[in-house]
């Protein structure tokens, strides 16, 4: 289904290429929930590269837990990712409980990556650097202790880095979106929102071009980093599995889903939403 507002269509799921690493503990929830419930609630969304082949932007988790109960095909939000104006690419940042002395410790045994103690005044929204030296991450505590961790090398050397200091803490992260204005009084609401965490890793934000350049080197980002911004994001399209079905071919699944969603009335919200999950 594609209109002048929205491109829905369903795909082979072996033809996208996944840009971040995947947390196979987020899914057990998701999968009891697609047993339960035998619908696709929300599309993924991805960006073509070409030749039927497509990087995924968000929805790592239904990509996993569909190939774990072994369908083939899923529906897809197809994005062009390089119209600024219809995806805007932003970060999250990562919050977890952990020992800071143990955290900076485990980080200091790669020599690659150096530790300085900054300022909260110093941390801000920012790209990574490419290519020699530069910030790669923030650390910030409950009591407002700061430290920024660097490091020399190229863009997939600095993302192999990320992953390594990740591997420390992601069996027990909470996530957040990256505020607009970073200071002490924003991050004091997300510790106040995540009262049993005691620490909060601020990433850099990436470019289209560098989450494709990850994709084809098969070096993938860690998991819940990038955060993609769609407007006119498609929701609750709530599709029986039973259309994603092996014994009909991708023409004729398409032609179900658009029989489904046509019966169905879509509503775009242009406001502001709060929501309560």
């Amino acid at each position: 289904m594609k209109t002048d507002r929205f491109h829905l269509e369903v795909i082979k799921i072996e033809d996208i290429l996944v840009h971040e690493e995947l947390d196979p503990s987020n899914s057990k929830e998701l999968i009891n929930f697609l047993k339960k419930s035998k619908n696709l609630s929300n599309p993924i969304i991805v960006a073509s590269l070409g030749n039927k082949k497509y990087v995924q932007l968000d929805g790592m988790n239904r990509i996993y837990s569909f190939r774990t109960l072994g369908i083939k095909t899923i529906t897809a939000q197809i994005v062009d990712y390089n119209n600024q104006e219809e995806i805007e690419l932003s970060s999250w940042l990562h919050i977890f409980k952990g020992e800071l002395e143990k955290f900076l410790t485990f980080i200091k045994k790669d020599p690659s990556l150096v530790v300085a103690q900054g300022k909260m005044d110093q941390v801000g929204h920012r790209y990574i650097k490419e290519k020699d030296f530069g910030r790669l991450c923030s650390i910030i505590t409950n009591k407002k202790e700061v430290f920024f961790i660097s490091t020399a090398g190229n863009f997939l050397e600095k993302i192999k880095r990320l992953n390594y200091l990740v591997s420390f803490y992601k069996n027990d992260l909470s996530r957040g979106a990256l505020p607009y204005t970073l200071n002490g009084d924003t991050i004091k609401k997300f510790f106040k929102q995540y009262p049993e965490d005691n620490l909060i890793v601020i990433f850099p934000t990436f470019t289209p071009q560098q989450v494709i350049e990850s994709v084809k080197s098969e070096i993938l980002l860690p998991t819940g980093i990038t955060r993609h911004l769609v407007k006119s994001r498609v929701l609750n399209i709530n599709l029986p599995l039973s259309l994603y079905n092996d014994n009909k071919s991708l023409k004729e699944q398409n032609e179900e889903q658009d029989k489904i969603l046509s019966k169905k009335r879509s509503r775009l919200y242009e406001e502001a939403t709060v929501n309560f999950e």
